[in-house]
This record gives C-alpha cells, structure tokens and sequence, in this order.
C-alpha cells in the first residue's frame, strides 16, 4: 500500500508563545520529497494544524531532508554493520560508527538551539512575516531583550572573627 498526501516536517526556529516554523512537504510513505510551503505553526490539532503560511524556509528544508538521511542511512550502516559484523568483516566496525554517528545527528538535530529555537532577529522577521500586530511585535521584543543589569553590589567588608 502506498500512503502519498501532504505534511509538515523540519520543525525549526521555536517562538516562545507564538509556535514554530515547519514546511509542508508532499510525501509517499511518509518520506519528505517535494517543499511546498513554509508554515507559522500556532497550534496542532490532531492530524491537522492551525497556523499562517510564511515564506519556505531553507533551515526547515534542510532539517527535514537532514533527518530523513541521518534515519536512512543510520539504520542502513547499522543493518549491514551487523551483517559485516556476524561475517567477521573489516568494514563492521565503520559502518557501526556511521550508524552511530547518524544517531548523534539525529539526536543533535531536535535539540541543538540553533536548529530549535529562533534567535531574536528571526524571531521577530517570522512575526513580521505571519502578520503579527505591532502590539505583538513589542511583546516579543520584550520577551527577546536582555533584562536590566541588577545594581552593582557593594564591595565586600573584610572580615575579622571575634576574639573568645
């Protein structure tokens, strides 16, 4: 059976209460082939999405092709590892590291910050983008700007203990 629609994947540059960036792709069996369009993700809603569609991102590309390679090949070099391995091959412990290596990636992949989350100028280009009021615009300006530096604190005293 052939499962062939439309779905978001490369989930990136996480807004802090606004939601993320993602691109819907076209697929077959759930594999990412065609970017159709890029997405402000506000809420997902079972199988569907509620959000503004923005202009494609070339992160969230990237990301999604990203994460289907480092699963492909993963489970690739790890399936003929094994097979090298029980063999008594040369070429197991490299393929078993590929693996491994493919693993990390995909790991890294959804918690690296600079993948996840937006830094503040991508946060507010996104927010522009989907239409945000200006209101909007400064709330998430607050939420990006540095707090006030706490008042300086006063030298320390020297210390002498009591005499007993």
């Amino acid at each position: 059976m052939v499962i062939f629609g439309s779905r978001l994947y490369g989930k990136v540059d996480a807004i802090p209460g606004l939601g993320y960036v993602a691109t819907k792709f076209g697929h077959i069996n759930f594999v990412p082939l065609i970017p159709l369009e890029g997405w402000l993700v506000i809420a997902e809603e079972g199988n569907g999405w509620r959000g503004q569609a923005i202009g494609m991102s070339g992160k969230s590309v990237l990301v999604a092709w990203a994460r289907l390679l480092f699963i492909v090949v993963g489970l690739g070099s790890l399936f003929f590892g094994f097979i090298a391995f029980s063999n008594h091959e040369d070429d197991a412990i490299p393929m078993g590291l590929l693996g491994l290596a493919c693993i990390g990636g995909l790991i890294t992949s959804y918690k690296w910050k600079w993948v996840t989350h937006a830094s503040p100028e991508r946060a507010m280009e996104i927010a522009r983008e989907a239409g945000i009021s200006e209101e909007g615009l400064r709330q998430l300006h607050g939420l990006y700007s540095a707090p006030e530096p706490a008042a300086a604190a006063a030298p320390a005293q020297p210390w002498t203990p009591p005499e007993s």
